[in-house]
């Protein structure tokens, strides 16, 4: 197991590299976060990390190794929120209750990035929502780009083709196409190719598939025992081979936009009512929100260094 000091070190060095990547001061979207939030005016500090409502959930990772090294990942839950309450005399709310419990589930296992509900409900848990089991709590696109990034920050892995598929679905319930970075990884996915034969005029998802025509591969002929494997015979005939791909969602209006408006505060971005221009308008709020938590984080961290200490 790694050393807890060094990993709190490489923790917090990270943690302080995370910048915003352009002004979200005054944008439309910091003026909602404000509404109905308890804690807008409460600073942060070593006695509140707990209880105020919008403690980064890195900061949270931080001060529960600061106080525990790397021991806490094996506690019961229970555990967990005792040793809170002893060590810092405080107590746990509800939204910190599920920033923990998502912060260790990154730590321990690794559902979030295989699993499409456990990643919902992580998502939701890092976006100060508190997770609801018994139905489906689909993300929206700024909680994606935050949660996702607020993950990559935490452990970097991989997402399985499930959670992308099922990333890629949730933006799409948006009505965009394109997809900068963090979710950069789901662009396939999300602009939904297709293969279209030559020969045969047949038209299918080219989303895990191996570009050969189904139809002329007789790929689905119960003759074969549903294998759901082409004929090799055909195959080594050049059938099924004549193939073209076409994007169902096309991302490079988009991305042409978004390139160019993309270092600036939508207060000097004048967007017009096309569908490109929707797109990037929905692009640019949920780059906000990703960079409001981000500044959030670099805020926490000046407010507490003098108790996680210097890096």
């Amino acid at each position: 197991m790694k050393n807890p000091e060094l990993d709190l070190f490489e923790r917090l060095r990270g943690a302080e590299a995370k910048k915003p990547t352009a002004p979200s001061e005054g944008s439309a979207m910091e003026s909602e976060l404000k509404k109905d939030n308890p804690d807008v005016q409460t600073p942060l500090t070593v006695r509140n990390i707990f209880t105020h409502h919008d403690t980064h959930p890195v900061v949270i990772d931080l001060a529960l190794l600061k106080a525990f090294g790397v021991d806490w990942f094996s506690w019961e839950t229970s555990t967990i929120f005792q040793e809170i309450q002893r060590v810092f005399s405080s107590q746990v709310s509800e939204h910190a209750r599920s920033k923990i419990q998502a912060i260790k589930t990154l730590h321990t296992t690794g559902k979030p990035w295989t699993s499409w509900q456990v990643f919902e409900k992580i998502i939701q848990a890092l976006n100060n929502n508190i997770p609801r089991w018994e139905f489906m709590q689909a993300p929206s696109l700024d909680q994606l780009f935050a949660g996702v990034d607020i993950m990559n920050s935490i452990r970097p892995e991989p997402f399985d083709d499930e959670v992308k598929a099922y990333i890629a679905a949730s933006v799409l319930n948006e009505d965009v196409f394109f997809v900068p970075p963090p979710l950069e990884f789901v662009q396939v996915e999300v602009s939904h190719p297709r293969y279209v034969c030559l020969d045969c005029g047949s038209e299918d998802s080219a989303l895990f598939h191996d570009g050969i025509c189904d139809t002329c591969t007789k790929r689905f002929d119960p003759e074969h025992g549903f294998s759901f494997q082409p004929d090799q015979d055909l195959v080594r005939e050049g059938k099924g081979q004549n193939v073209k791909l076409v994007l169902q969602f096309d991302p490079d209006p988009i991305e042409q936009r978004w390139n160019e408006v993309k270092e600036h505060s939508t207060k000097e971005v004048d967007l017009q009512e096309t569908q490109v221009d929707v797109q990037v308008a929905k692009l640019l709020l949920s780059r906000d929100y990703m960079n409001i938590r981000r500044r959030q984080l670099s805020e926490q961290l000046v407010a507490l260094k003098s108790w996680l200490g210097t890096v």
